[in-house]
């Protein structure tokens, strides 16, 4: 098992899907320090700069869309689009080193929007059929998450000029990569347009993979081997993006239980520590990233599902605002548990969103976590902080629980992206008898002039009998002795 896992994390180390997880870490910086910005020094309590981020997702989104129905093919652009949006944070990094920060928002908005589309877009086509999509998008998710508590670490209001080095290097850095990967895509070193799945592959070279459900059923007709069922891929990608979105990110950007934690990380290790939760979050996506190398997306949820709501009907029984230490150990492991759930939505989304809206389906739940993002600003002005906290975490329990039977009910088996479609379009393979043509099952030792003597039963499990097996030399003289 240890080879195996090693063989697949060697696969991942390729230059271009290296870079990818990099750009996400960028991203992901720039998101910290805007957090940081609203959370710790309350100005940008009246602003919704996020907002423009999300409607940044979606335009890209929709543009990429149209590209894509008019070229019928995916045309791995995402290189391009991830150059812009790198582009985009090394301009509002300019305007944090001239100490302009509203217009700074603005643009490393629009970056960190453009490369989290992008990315996250190129990570699932990048994954082959083997069932290890969701621990690539994990560990993409991962790495998302470390830029975004390196981001809230290094933040610092009072200097912006140092943090505005640190993203101008950073930036400067990656779009230097971009450059030299495309550069090693015209020369042929490596081929980054181009997906491991090869049914994905041979359907994209010859522009099928568009097509609309009812081409695809024609294929299928008359085979015995399958059964056509209603569809059910528009239920599965609303109910999914409905529910596991706001699951993801509502505790995550709740301003009660983040000011619980930091309250409670003071009084437990005498040391205000605001990164903790933020950092606790990412180990519980590195986690994640590790089990679902091993193990089902659905079971990964249901365990850790399971704890997440266990874990906060006891911080609700353990809560005292004037003694919030107690709190600390239950509230680590809740972070790290929401870092292990946080990647079964952006999974949901990439796998069972028609290929053709892909892009967009992972645009509009992006722009829904901005917006979650920007409304749990309003919980800090609150008057009754223990009303406020329960209300919190009821909604947060109740989207958790609905989240752990939707998974159960509706959540495919990861498999190559052809075969999950199929799947959702309601295109089910029969578990047909197999043809009788294994050994056991013909009459190949008595073609070769075996004996009744010479064989001897053997069962094989509860239902199948192998009868004509030869038996040993030894065995043979014993039992013509004994006769």
């Amino acid at each position: 098992m240890a080879d195996s896992i090693w063989q697949t994390l060697r696969n991942m180390l390729h230059l271009p899907d290296l870079l990818v997880l990099c750009c996400l870490w960028a991203s992901g910086l720039s998101l910290g320090y805007y957090l940081k910005s609203a959370f710790v020094y309350n100005n940008l309590w009246p602003h919704w700069y996020a907002l423009v981020a999300g409607i940044m997702a979606i335009s890209l989104a929709l543009g990429w869309t149209l590209r894509k129905h008019g070229k019928q093919r995916y045309s791995y652009d995402h290189y391009y689009i991830i150059f812009y949006g790198l582009l985009c944070s090394l301009l509002g990094s300019c305007f944090m080193l001239s100490n302009q920060l509203a217009i700074s928002y603005y643009f490393s908005c629009i970056g960190l929007c453009v490369v989290y589309v992008a990315s996250f877009s190129y990570v699932s086509l990048r994954s082959d059929a083997s069932g290890l999509r969701p621990a690539r998008i994990a560990l993409a998710n991962a790495m998302h998450a470390c830029g975004m508590a390196s981001g809230f670490v290094i933040f610092n209001e009072f200097e912006p000029q140092r943090c505005g080095l640190i993203e101008l290097g950073v930036n400067l850095l990656l779009l230097l990569f971009v450059c030299i990967n495309e550069l090693l895509q015209h020369l042929g070193v490596h081929n980054y347009k181009q997906s491991r799945d090869l049914v994905f592959n041979l359907l994209n070279e010859e522009r099928l993979v568009f097509l609309k459900r009812q081409a695809i059923l024609v294929q299928f007709v008359d085979r015995k081997e399958y059964r056509l069922q209603a569809s059910r891929q528009w239920l599965v990608l609303f109910l999914g993006g409905l529910l596991l979105m706001p699951q993801r990110c509502f505790l995550l950007h709740s301003p009660v239980h983040i000011q619980l934690m930091w309250s409670a990380t003071a009084g437990f290790v005498q040391r205000s520590q605001l990164f903790t939760p933020f950092a606790l979050y990412a180990g519980g996506c590195a986690l994640s990233a590790l089990l679902l190398l091993r193990y089902t997306p659905k079971l990964v949820f249901l365990l850790f599902g399971i704890i997440q709501v266990t874990l906060v009907v006891a911080l609700l029984c353990i809560y005292d605002e004037d003694q919030s230490e107690h709190c600390f150990l239950f509230l680590c492991l809740i972070y790290c548990s929401v870092g292990v759930l946080s990647s079964q939505a952006l999974h949901w989304l990439l796998e069972c969103s028609p290929f053709l809206y892909t892009e967009l389906s992972l645009a509009v739940g992006f722009a829904l976590q901005l917006a979650i993002l920007e409304v749990c600003k309003y919980e800090v002005g609150a008057d009754d902080v223990r009303t406020t906290m329960l209300a919190s975490s009821l909604t947060y329990l109740l989207f958790t629980l609905l989240a752990i039977m939707l998974v159960i009910w509706l959540q495919p088996r990861s498999a190559s992206l052809v075969d999950v479609r199929n799947r959702l379009l309601g295109i089910r393979r029969l578990n047909l008898p197999a043809a009788q043509t294994q050994f056991w099952h013909t009459n190949h030792f008595l073609a070769h002039n075996k004996q009744p003597n010479e064989l001897q039963p053997v069962q094989l499990d509860k239902t199948r009998v192998f009868q004509q097996y030869p038996i040993s030399e030894s065995a043979a003289n014993g039992k013509a002795d004994k006769f």
